[in-house]
């Protein structure tokens, strides 16, 4: 599958988390986190704040995200992502597709645009960072 152009890449941290529940598929926890986003070309740069719902199984991970970025030059973009993963040399790694929905008429073709999402994540998830591509 090709990935498509690299758009931006993200690095941040957990602000907070709590476990939501622990059965038998695995335990779910809920992470807050916080990252400055590099963009690439027309992609933007900016600070995204983020709530993930993350169910860790026993050989792979589940999530989901909301978030917003707040763009360096004012705007407000939210998006949604869906992802899998999973532990691999005792750091967890995922990919995720990414979907805006935003009111900026600058940003407008990212509602049109569909994201992939390269994530590492810490063995503690305390640290993250990402590499994403406009998926052609």
């Amino acid at each position: 599958m090709p990935l498509g152009e690299k758009v931006a890449e993200e690095k941040g941290k957990a602000t907070g988390m709590s476990i939501k529940s622990i059965g038998p598929e695995g335990t779910t926890i809920e992470i807050s986190t916080a990252g400055e986003v590099k963009g690439f070309g027309r992609h933007p740069s900016g600070r995204s704040m983020a709530t993930q719902t993350v169910l860790e199984g026993p050989s792979t991970s589940r999530a989901t995200g909301q978030g917003v970025l707040a763009t360096t030059d004012g705007e407000s973009l939210p998006w949604h992502a869906y992802g899998i993963g999973r532990t691999v040399g005792g750091r967890a790694k995922g990919i995720y597709v990414l979907t805006f929905s935003t009111h900026s008429q600058k940003y407008a073709w990212m509602n049109d645009a569909l994201f992939v999402v390269d994530a590492e994540i810490s063995a503690d998830l305390s640290e993250f960072s990402t590499t994403n591509y406009e998926w052609k």
